[in-house]
């Protein structure tokens, strides 16, 4: 065998390599396994620049793949030098004028979320949109997945109208779609905007809110799914939060019934529900207990 059919041979089993870790990587993202899975993106990373060579489309890839696992385990600054890295390759490659471009910025712009450096944030976030309106790109998943997480950006920063605000543009650009994965992100949109309006007091706006998150989920997927249960789950936070304590049991009660149909009485997250009921009755029977002795004082008053 000579050196160009050996080297023929050496690239067909790393092919066949990236096959099983493909293969893998699947299994343990499924499974929530990131590290695992991010182990398995490790390898990938060396065979793809070794098969595909450095500016190829597949480094592009496997680097933004990696970089964005990567901020899950708080493994940040490597995250942020392996997308810098896939940045230079499509700048060279793509130039700045490009859809790659936009959303590499974008995947940034997470990490820095995730570090709470909302400086970067806004600056890797508004360079994304910059270029994106300037090169009037179609891509409107994209454009409404990044204004839907700058409206939780400035939710996290309690920047509650400027939230509402960046919402409302996502679920302008989703308008238009009318299939069912746009309606599921409208509700998925809609359903993010629910703290803000609690925590601006507009409580009928939260409300009106939540019914149209329901009845398009209900629509799409069922109300036994995951992410129905999920956003229940979370709008009982948000009231809990805001003291609410009656609409977070009620919100909770429902997320129960779901949880214990899909998942069965003996599972993990179903027991966790059950104790977050608990937690929030308790509660609830503490403010019936404070109106109580608060009516009879005032009552006492009155009569004296």
């Amino acid at each position: 065998m000579n050196e160009k059919e050996m080297n023929i041979d050496e690239t067909e089993s790393k092919k066949e390599r990236i096959g099983e870790l493909l293969e893998k990587r699947e299994e343990y993202a499924n499974n929530g396994e990131i590290e695992k899975e991010i182990e398995v993106l490790r390898e990938l990373r060396i065979l793809f620049k070794s098969v595909f060579g450095v500016e190829s489309e597949e480094n592009i890839k496997i680097l933004t793949e990696l970089g964005n696992s990567l901020k899950y385990i708080g493994k940040f600054k490597e995250a942020i030098r392996l997308l810098a890295r896939a940045e230079n390759i499509i700048i060279k490659k793509y130039g700045e004028d490009s859809m790659a471009f936009v959303m590499c910025n974008a995947n940034m712009a997470e990490v820095y979320r995730i570090m709470r450096n909302y400086d970067k944030v806004e600056e890797k976030y508004f360079k994304a949109i910059k270029t994106y309106k300037k090169n009037n790109f179609k891509n409107t998943y994209i454009f409404a997945g990044i204004c839907n997480n700058l409206g939780l950006v400035y939710e996290e920063n309690k920047c509650y109208q400027d939230s509402i605000n960046w919402q409302k543009r996502a679920l302008k650009e989703l308008k238009d779609l009318r299939d069912r994965d746009s309606e599921i992100q409208s509700a998925i949109v809609l359903s993010n905007m629910v703290k803000p309006y609690v925590k601006l007091k507009e409580k009928e706006l939260a409300e009106i809110t939540m019914d149209e998150t329901l009845g398009i989920l209900k629509k799409e997927i069922g109300e036994y799914s995951t992410l129905y249960s999920n956003i229940l789950n979370n709008w009982s936070n948000v009231y809990f939060e805001d003291k609410d304590y009656k609409k977070s049991l009620e919100l909770l009660e429902k997320c129960e019934k779901i949880c214990r149909i899909m998942l069965g009485t003996e599972n993990k997250n179903y027991g966790d529900i059950l104790k977050k009921i608990e937690t929030v009755k308790k509660e609830v029977n503490k403010k019936k207990i404070e109106q109580y002795v608060w009516k009879n004082q005032i009552i006492k008053k009155v009569k004296n």
